[in-house]
């Protein structure tokens, strides 16, 4: 019992998922007939206007079971619903996409232009850390190659003083002689 009862949902869920999956039609030809079922012996509900697109809802024997866009549901013979929009409509709908499609080449090309904006800020940033690049890579060779010659004449300068303290030293203490060791 719980088997069948599986099985049952199941069906019901394919098939209000097909159902919910409706192909679109559009009516051609003379106003069409909606019938309240799948035969000319049916009642009239409602008549469909050529151009008018309809959801197909079921396939039946050369029929189809639609709804409106009105949501009026009923039956049309299949042979009087095409699968392309009459002319008119696909014109309309060529109309959108093409008024959507400027739409976006106008925001392509604004974006386009404030990206050439932000490249010609970059190179010009990049110009200036290129400059600054090279004149630290100059500072850096230099002190590199050693340009040593200040440090030599500071310490030149130091041992020349020492020597001329040394020497005033001497001078100021051969004068008294005390009892030093000598070498």
């Amino acid at each position: 019992m719980r088997g069948a009862a599986a099985i049952a949902f199941g069906l019901l869920g394919c098939t209000l998922a097909l159902g919910a999956a409706a192909e679109e039609r559009w009516a051609q030809g003379a106003p069409l007939e909606l019938r309240s079922g799948a035969g000319l012996g049916y009642r009239v509900l409602g008549r469909v206007a050529a151009g008018q697109r309809v959801d197909v809802l079921q396939n039946g024997d050369g029929w189809f079971r639609v709804r409106t866009g009105e949501g009026q549901e009923g039956w049309i013979v299949a042979e009087f619903l095409a699968t392309s929009a009459p002319p008119r409509e696909r014109v309309g709908q060529l109309e959108e996409e093409t008024a959507r499609l400027r739409a976006e080449l106008a925001a392509i090309t604004t974006e386009g232009e404030r990206l050439r904006r932000s490249a010609g800020e970059l190179e010009g940033r990049d110009h200036e850390r290129s400059v600054e690049l090279d004149r630290l890579l100059r500072e850096n060779a230099r002190l590199a190659a050693g340009e040593r010659w200040p440090d030599w004449i500071a310490g030149a300068a130091i041992l020349a003083f020492g020597m001329l303290i040394g020497s005033l030293m001497r001078s100021y203490t051969s004068g008294r002689r005390a009892g030093r060791i000598r070498l």
